[in-house]
């Protein structure tokens, strides 16, 4: 009885230090939860809790200026965009994008549906306000290689050209590997050959052509990001983009590919490029900031950041996305997820989907349903360290809901979730693999769909909590936690009924 005791008290003493808020000091944008900003003397979970509740705390509408009477502002109709979802506005749009970046201006959508051929490029500094404005695409048109294309190659031959038009940005995509894709622009079209010129692309900077050979039979298709920022050439540090719907149009027969995503950070390379003429690019892109989007329809994911890190969403409503609402690239450090709905497609995907080596990221208030796993790890070789999963809502996930399984351990930190609320449970509500500190507390399951073996799943991890969870009375589990090869676990005041 006594063990009994002092292992609940560890439990509620162990809880207490990674949640309770204390009262923030200085928080600037650069330092959020790397800082000690409790002032305990270490960096940890707790940090993130204070920052996550003064951002909760804010009272700031972002009310959209007027840029007719603001000089800071230049506006889509100043550059000729027409926006009324039939007109190709894309040039226009090119021209305001770049002017903003040049002028060091914010830049103003609006009110209007505008259509776009090609990728709109986003650029350090660049501010994005759109009220009752929205930026979408036709129609994707797809076919396949009539013919093989060999590297660097600019032309292709297709089945059936009839639906591309000079200025179109396409995609050749090889169903095998997803990541050697390449974005090109139509120039000429002679029959079912597409002359094409290439556009920075998403792997390498010295790309005059297919970067690389495609067989007969890949898939051809007008998709392409909405907003995206390009590695080889341009660097993207700082970018906010606020009141706005992004419509990705998505079509079955799309190529679903994280850089067909509505918003797509490319992926740093530490170092750089230097092209062919002997141009060094420092290649920075980070901190993405997206605040009260409409994000929908995407043949990718609804936001993609492959970059450094440093994202910030808050406020968004995320829905429809081929694959994940929000995917975060390997080695991604600093995100801030709050108070976001995200809806999928009821099939595939994560409502958050971490790659590789991610830390300090918190997820906080959110509203998600209808995704295969609502967070999920690479299964491959993934590590988190400080990451909060807290006070969100998960409504008909079809599979696990905390997917953190991985088939080798060096995590490092601590993964903690807690007080989330679970509507439909149709399986697992943690499988947790290799891992190492994880706290799982005060998560509430209200209904079940499908009562899955257990709850939890925690093998070959070190250092668990489990501790207030509480599952409904009509729930029986054959076995309500699977600990195998897991050391320090300590379970109290669990409700697994």
């Amino acid at each position: 009885m006594k063990t009994k005791v002092k292992e609940i008290s560890l439990a509620l003493c162990l809880m207490a230090v990674l949640t309770v808020p204390f009262r923030a000091s200085a928080i600037t944008d650069e330092d959020y939860f790397y800082a000690d900003v409790n002032g305990d003397g270490v960096v940890n979970i707790a940090d993130m809790v204070v920052v996550i509740d003064c951002i909760m705390a804010s009272t700031d509408s972002s009310v959209v200026p007027n840029p007719n009477i603001n000089p800071g502002y230049v506006s889509a109709s100043e550059y000729g965009a027409v926006g009324d979802g039939v007109t190709d506005d894309t040039q226009a749009l090119e021209c305001l994008f770049e002017a903003a970046f040049r002028l060091k201006k914010a830049l103003y959508l609006n009110p209007g549906t505008y259509l776009i051929r090609r990728s709109l490029t986003l650029r350090s500094g660049l501010e994005v306000y759109g009220s009752e404005a929205t930026i979408t695409k036709r129609k994707a048109v797809t076919t396949t290689l009539a013919d093989a294309a060999e590297k660097n190659q600019n032309y292709i031959d297709v089945v059936d050209a009839s639906g591309f038009a000079v200025g179109d940005q396409f995609v050749i995509a090889d169903p095998e590997d997803e990541n050697w894709c390449t974005h090109a622009v139509v120039t000429r079209i002679t029959g079912n050959r597409i002359h094409f010129l290439s556009v920075i692309n998403d792997c390498q900077p010295a790309f005059l052509g297919c970067v690389r050979a495609y067989a007969q039979g890949c898939e051809v298709s007008t998709s392409f990001a909405l907003l995206r920022s390009w590695t080889a050439r341009f660097e993207c540090d700082g970018v906010a983009i606020n009141d706005l719907t992004l419509d990705g149009n998505r079509v079955a027969s799309e190529p679903v590919l994280s850089a067909n995503s509505c918003i797509y950070l490319d992926a740093y390379y530490p170092g750089g490029f230097t092209d062919l003429s002997g141009i060094e690019y420092g290649n920075v892109q980070r901190k993405l900031a997206a605040r009260h989007l409409s994000i929908k329809n995407s043949p990718g994911d609804g936001i993609s950041d492959l970059s450094e890190g440093g994202l910030a969403v808050t406020d968004c409503v995320i829905e429809n996305s081929a694959r994940h609402g929000i995917h975060m690239g390997t080695s991604f450090n600093r995100a801030m997820i709050c108070s976001n709905t995200m809806t999928g497609n009821g099939a595939v995907g994560s409502a958050v989907f971490f790659s590789q080596d991610v830390a300090d990221v918190m997820m906080d208030n959110n509203v998600i349903s209808s995704f295969k796993n609502g967070c999920a790890v690479d299964a491959a070789d993934a590590s988190v360290k400080y990451l909060l999963i807290r006070k969100n809502e998960f409504k008909g996930i079809l599979d696990e809901v905390f997917a953190f399984s991985t088939a080798s351990a060096a995590p490092g930190g601590t993964l903690q979730v807690s007080n989330n609320t679970i509507r439909g449970l149709n399986a697992m509500l943690f499988n947790g693999e290799n891992m190492d500190g994880i706290v799982m507390a005060g998560n509430e399951v209200k209904t079940v769909t499908t009562l899955p073996q257990c709850a939890l799943r925690v093998v070959q991890c070190n250092n668990v909590i489990l501790s207030a969870n509480k599952f409904p009375s009509s729930a029986s589990f054959s076995t309500p936690v699977i600990a195998t090869g897991t050391t320090n676990i300590i379970q109290a005041s669990n409700s697994w009924n």
